[in-house]
């Protein structure tokens, strides 16, 4: 980075020149903290858990981490929504100008719509492992993206998808539906993927603590059959092809998935919140092995549940710390 340059600019804002500080009338320089770059873009969040700010331990696990999320008290609404909207001011004032966020609520449908500054993509997260109730959760997304669409007017930076929540949370009928809205309606989708190696042992062997929770929830798994492969080759075929498709965390993701993916699908994007990794489960996706087969790679913060921070150059710096052979550029 330059240190002490001045940016020039028109009354538009649009940066026309770059100059020593010496070249430039000091009367004319106006002096900020921080740096300048290229807005960020956080691929992946959850900006109606910022309630959740240093409630949850770190290094539990997923599976702890998942039962303390369902299990947490949920304050009174003005308290959700001062919470939701100082954790947009957090990403706004850290420079990011754009989010992928995950919405299980209408919780941040208003803030969305009458205040932030950021453009959000909002994406709808249904679950429902139970065949028997694909339907009535797939109407209840499309009844929060309805509640979306009143606050749209002609504010077109807030679109939306609904999407599946991961891969042990979703039944073939549900991700059947998920497929056939997405693609009639082009739709851009997400899904959490082998954020730990539990996943994969569920769909290899039905095993592990995914099995134990799913009970724990009530929800049947007698009748359902381990396909015998990972969790993401087993997933991927049930959705869409060709709709753009982003992957988030891949913390236990192998070559084999990789190339798998790549055959299936075109338009693949893999998120990495290493933070988050690092914050539930003190491990770290293999970034190395995704720029080696010139993955198309994405990042996020992830949610104040699981972050110390909603800054995208946290992550790089992190990143960077953990995989420095990634130079700063990249």
């Amino acid at each position: 980075p330059l240190q002490n340059a001045v940016i020039v600019y028109d009354s538009h804002g649009l940066i026309v020149d770059l100059v020593a500080e010496n070249e430039i009338d000091p009367l004319k320089i106006k002096r900020y903290e921080g740096i300048i770059c290229p807005g960020f873009i956080n691929t992946h969040c959850h900006l109606e858990l910022s309630f959740m700010k240093s409630k949850i331990q770190a290094g539990q696990g997923l599976h702890t981490f998942i039962k303390e999320v369902e299990s947490l008290k949920k304050p009174n609404d003005d308290e959700v929504l001062e919470a939701i909207e100082t954790a947009d001011k957090e990403m706004h004032a850290n420079g990011i100008v754009a989010v992928g966020d995950i919405s299980n609520t209408s919780n941040t449908f208003v803030y969305k719509a009458n205040t932030s500054k950021i453009y959000y993509h909002t994406f709808l997260e249904i679950y429902a492992f139970d065949e028997t109730r694909a339907q009535t959760a797939f109407e209840r997304g499309l009844k929060l993206q309805q509640e979306l669409r009143e606050f749209l007017d002609d504010k077109i930076y807030l679109q939306s998808s609904i999407t599946p929540h991961a891969p042990y949370s979703a039944s073939i009928k549900l991700l059947d539906l998920f497929t056939e809205h997405a693609k009639k309606h082009n739709s851009i989708l997400t899904i959490h993927n082998q954020e730990t190696e539990d996943e994969n042992l569920f769909f290899t062997e039905k095993k592990g603590s995914i099995l134990e929770r799913l009970k724990s929830f009530g929800i049947p798994t007698d009748n359902w059959q381990a396909p015998g492969t990972t969790s993401l080759q087993a997933t991927l075929p049930h959705l869409p092809s060709k709709n753009k498709l982003q992957l988030v965390h891949n913390t236990f993701t192998s070559q084999n998935d990789i190339s798998f993916a790549a055959s299936y699908n075109q338009s693949l994007f893999w998120c990495f919140c290493v933070n988050a990794n690092l914050y539930i489960e003190n491990k770290v996706p293999n970034v190395n092995l995704f720029t080696q087969n010139n993955c198309t790679i994405t990042l996020g913060t992830d949610s104040y549940a699981s972050n110390w921070s909603l800054s995208m150059f946290d992550g790089v710096e992190t990143s960077h710390k953990h995989f420095p052979q990634i130079g700063a550029n990249q």
